[in-house]
């Protein structure tokens, strides 16, 4: 049986962030995250026998989402929605929607092979929760694709999906890193705790970081991409520390919180901002300050787990992993993405009328 790689060793990992002081945040094992990260790499190498799960068309297609509530998740599932209808081989596509309830997503996931779904595409709520269910449609025959921000190594998921969130987190990290001037008194507002993109984000900017002994990490928190949660979490720092010289911050949606927090408390002066993402409330905020700019998130990542099944379905020679890549944009760059005309929860997109979000 294969051993599970780094993204399920890195969630272990993360429970012991968790622990990090209001003055003083724990220093994680940079070299050994370095050579998980290595290590993922080499992992998404490796061919995939497609031989249990080969089989002729129609293809049925089962995408248990963890959430959907979070906008680029759910521009992300419409991406998927888009790829399936160009595939004339997939006969009906069938989404779930956890809520953010790890029960519920295993649930959802046994429901979908009760409905014998040909592969299984998934975002999880908690990577390690999914893993017996994930087990059960293996065994059945069915694959297993991981999409989003979380590589998975297990017997259990035959193929991944993923953004390079080492790569874009430590991109995001330089340009933070030299925006503060290499001084300063900074936090970092991570996504879920536990997950392994919170845990690569942190390990990332330590890395950066310690090139750079000048900036002082002070406190960690977790978001949860949420918006208002990111806000709460800042309103509390701002009461405990008299200054706060920048946030790092990679997604938009908590940085636009962040913001929100010291504005309202009359110290935005005093913050630098990592940069953010595509999210229209972040690249309002870039076309009107002309700060900061964007490190791309890898919404397309959502057509290539179609296109990833697909090619496993049909036996095609495939490796475990396709690789989403992300680039800096400068101020003047992201600001372009800014549509007036679309609320702040909105991504840019290529998608048709009919596959919008409504």
């Amino acid at each position: 049986m294969r051993k599970l790689l780094p993204a399920l060793l890195l969630c272990g990992l993360a429970a012991g962030f968790l622990e990090a002081s209001a003055s003083r945040a724990q220093e994680p094992d940079i070299a050994a995250l370095l050579k998980q990260h290595e290590a993922i790499l080499e992992a998404a190498k490796r061919p995939i026998d497609t031989k249990p799960f080969e089989k002729a068309p129609p293809y049925k297609v089962g995408l248990s989402a963890g959430y959907l509530s979070n906008s680029w998740i759910l521009f992300a599932s419409q991406y998927v929605k888009y790829e399936a209808s160009l595939h004339p081989e997939i006969a009906n596509l069938v989404i779930t929607d956890a809520n953010w309830n790890p029960a519920k997503q295993v649930a959802d996931i046994e429901d979908l092979i009760s409905k014998d779904v040909d592969v299984l595409l998934y975002w999880p709520v908690d990577e390690k929760s999914v893993l017996p269910a994930l087990r059960k449609a293996v065994e059945k025959g069915i694959a297993t694709v991981n999409v989003g921000y979380n590589f998975m190594d297990s017997p259990w998921v035959t193929g991944n999906a993923y953004v390079d969130q080492w790569a874009m987190s430590v991109d995001n990290a330089e340009h933070f890193a030299r925006g503060l001037g290499g001084k300063g008194k900074v936090f970092a507002m991570l996504p879920i705790a536990g997950s392994s993109a919170a845990v690569t984000q942190l390990a990332a900017l330590r890395h950066v970081l310690a090139d750079t002994p000048g900036i002082e990490l002070v406190s960690i928190e977790y978001g949860d991409w949420n918006r208002a949660k990111a806000k709460q979490l800042t309103e509390n720092l701002l009461q405990r520390f008299p200054r706060i010289d920048g946030a790092f911050s990679p997604a938009g949606q908590m940085s636009m919180g962040i913001l929100e927090a010291f504005d309202e408390a009359g110290r935005l002066d005093e913050l630098t901002m990592s940069p953010g993402d595509e999210y229209n409330g972040w690249t309002k905020w870039v076309a009107r300050h002309g700060k900061w700019g964007s490190v791309t998130s890898g919404l397309e990542v959502g057509r290539a787990a179609v296109r990833h099944g697909l090619d496993i379905l049909m036996g095609k020679p495939v490796t475990n992993a396709v690789i989403v890549g992300t680039r800096y944009l400068t101020p003047a760059e992201a600001a372009k993405l800014y549509d007036p005309d679309r609320p702040d929860d909105w991504w840019p997109t290529t998608l048709p009328p009919d596959f919008l979000p409504q």
